[in-house]
């Protein structure tokens, strides 16, 4: 374990230095953070201003929701994204194989990967929270953030699972962003940021509420507003565990067995 997080931070000061090396496009980042954030701020109160009978409170309780929902979904499809992404740009350079003989394991080298992707996301969403409580004026509860950030990274975990089954498809059918992308939007569609999952028929509401983006918000929400119960998190924590039991072992099978395949057919270097 300390020879993995040896490597992990090195992957992570390795991506930081290059990071750094372009300045302006941090800059751009977290403008383009602000900029969404006061679109859907602004839109919600030019929609909610033509409701006379929602008070403030309903008003920025809405705008919290989705502002919420959004650093999740950001967060999510940073899980799904990075470990195809860094698969396909490794067969594209020709690089893969040679990280393949080294004396690294292949999950190893994967998981490393994300050492960036996941700090950058973290910092994505303080930046989120900052903006909401400091900008915008929501009652967001400072002292709850960790709990906060604790929650939203294990309802990610599975996402883990699924952008590692994404990179085992690119190793082994040169193609795997159609599982991200399936799976990213129909998590969206189902998760109640946008509209109410009381709208959806029964059979799809059954179903959202069993999703762990779906389960994360409702969690995440609660950890910033006030405290919550052990009791209260309990279901949600336990639906997302028989996920993370599921995927995650599964991806890894999946991750090996596509290695093994590819090395025979003499494709690891190709996309």
């Amino acid at each position: 374990m300390k020879i993995f997080f040896t490597k992990f931070y090195a992957f992570l000061r390795k991506d930081i230095k290059i990071g750094l090396s372009y300045k302006f496009n941090i800059f751009i980042q977290i403008l383009a953070i602000f900029f969404v954030v006061s679109i859907i701020f602004f839109s919600l109160n030019s929609t909610n201003n033509q409701i006379s009978n929602l008070s403030s409170i309903e008003q920025n309780y809405e705008f919290f929701q989705v502002l919420i929902g959004i650093a999740l979904v950001d967060f999510m499809f940073s899980s799904m994204s990075v470990f195809a992404r860094e698969v396909r740009l490794a067969q594209t350079y020709g690089t893969f194989e040679t990280l393949i003989i080294t004396n690294t394991s292949i999950l190893t080298i994967l998981l490393s990967s994300y050492a960036l992707t996941f700090s950058r996301s973290i910092l994505r969403i303080l930046i989120y929270i900052m903006l909401g409580k400091f900008i915008f004026g929501l009652g967001i509860s400072v002292g709850n953030i960790p709990t906060f950030l604790f929650l939203v990274i294990y309802s990610s975990i599975p996402f883990i699972g699924i952008g590692l089954i994404a990179a085992s498809f690119i190793i082994l059918f040169k193609v795997g962003n159609i599982i991200t992308l399936f799976a990213g939007l129909s998590s969206i569609f189902f998760s109640g940021i946008f509209f109410s999952i009381e709208s959806l028929p029964s059979a799809f509401a059954g179903m959202s509420n069993n999703l762990p983006l779906t389960i994360g918000l409702d969690l995440a929400k609660q950890a910033l507003v006030g405290g919550i119960s052990l009791k209260q998190v309990y279901p949600g924590i336990l639906v997302i565990f028989y996920q993370i039991a599921l995927l995650i072992p599964t991806s890894i099978l999946l991750v090996y067995y596509s290695l093994k395949i590819a090395k025979k057919n003499g494709s690891l270097n190709f996309y």
